[in-house]
Formats: structure tokens, C-alpha cells, sequence
């Protein structure tokens, strides 16, 4: 009976050192958690600041912003192929690169 108290004692004591243990991780994990939300927003607020710095260069580039086909379109196309979207351009207008 008293083998059996001192067994039940000592897994309450694993138990109870297992269960700090956890909670000291968790302390741990959740401070880690918050230095890397910490972190990506900084990264964001800086990706931002950089997104608008190249609009900023972009806008200020002769014939200002390119049109979105131009700067998403299919680098295999050549410059002189029709796109879907070409119909009723303006033949005049210069393309990133100064070519008509």
C-alpha cells in the first residue's frame, strides 16, 4: 500500500514538473510569436515603402506609368505580335523600351 502512495506520489511529481515544463514552452513560444508578428509587420510596412518609392520612379519615367499589359504581358510575345487586348490601341504609342 505504502509502494503504491510512493508510485502515485512520484507521477504526480513527473506530472506536476512535465506540466511547468509545458508552461514555460508556451511562455517561451508565445514571446517568439509575437517578436515574429513583431517582424513581419516591419517587413511589410518596408515592402510598402519600397512599393511606392518604385511607383514613385516609374510615374516619373518619360510617358509616365506603362500600361499593366505592357508590364505583365508574355516576355516570349515579340514586341510586334498582337495581344488579345491590342485591338483599337493607340499605333503611335511607344512601348517601355522607345520602339513603336
Amino acid at each position: 500500500m505504502i509502494e503504491d502512495l510512493d508510485l502515485l506520489a512520484s507521477r504526480i511529481r513527473q506530472l506536476t514538473e512535465l506540466t511547468q515544463s509545458l508552461r514555460d514552452e508556451n511562455v517561451a513560444l508565445g514571446k517568439s510569436l509575437a517578436q515574429r508578428d513583431s517582424h513581419i509587420r516591419v517587413l511589410r510596412d518596408t515592402l510598402a515603402a519600397a512599393q511606392s518609392r518604385v511607383e514613385g520612379v516609374l510615374a516619373r519615367l518619360p510617358g509616365g506609368e506603362a500600361p499593366a499589359e505592357e508590364v505583365e504581358g508574355d516576355a516570349d510575345a515579340p514586341d510586334n505580335a498582337s495581344s488579345p487586348g491590342s485591338e483599337g490601341a493607340d499605333p503611335g504609342a511607344r512601348s517601355l523600351y522607345g520602339t513603336s
